[in-house]
């Protein structure tokens, strides 16, 4: 977890809401602590999971933070995903093996431990498929 920043009363923040407990959103600031809503907002009943709030906080303690929203939510879309080209597991599975021959130290153990992973990725394959 990050060291606490000092947040100051009045100061403005953007947050990304994310699911609470019962499903209500909160967010959370980098070091940890969330962040809960004023009630008492005129937006709080606009709040919903995937937004970005931009409000004033309005508390500070040492597990929470309480935001008083300045504005109307507005959703985020997550990072789009990124499709890359598809690539034969033999052949990965084999490039690997060949640098596991020529390197030593981290090099070879972060290659046998992706090799591992990935034998253990077609193993949970075979299984849900009924073949193991």
């Amino acid at each position: 977890m990050e060291e606490s920043k000092k947040y100051v009363l009045g100061e403005v923040l953007t947050v990304r809401t994310v699911p609470g407990r019962d499903g209500k959103p909160i967010a959370r600031l980098p070091d940890g602590r969330v962040v809960l809503f004023d009630q008492n907002s005129e937006f709080f009943d606009k709040l919903a999971i995937s937004q970005s709030v931009e409000g004033h906080v309005i508390v500070i303690s040492e597990s929470y933070v309480i935001l008083k929203p300045s504005k109307e939510p507005e959703k985020f879309e997550p990072l789009a995903y990124v499709h890359y080209p598809d690539f034969e597991v033999d052949d990965i599975v084999q490039e690997l093996e060949t640098l596991i021959e020529t390197v030593s130290g981290n090099a070879e153990v972060i290659s046998r431990a992706l090799l591992r992973i990935i034998q253990l990725n077609q193993l949970q394959i075979r299984i849900l498929k009924g073949e193991a």
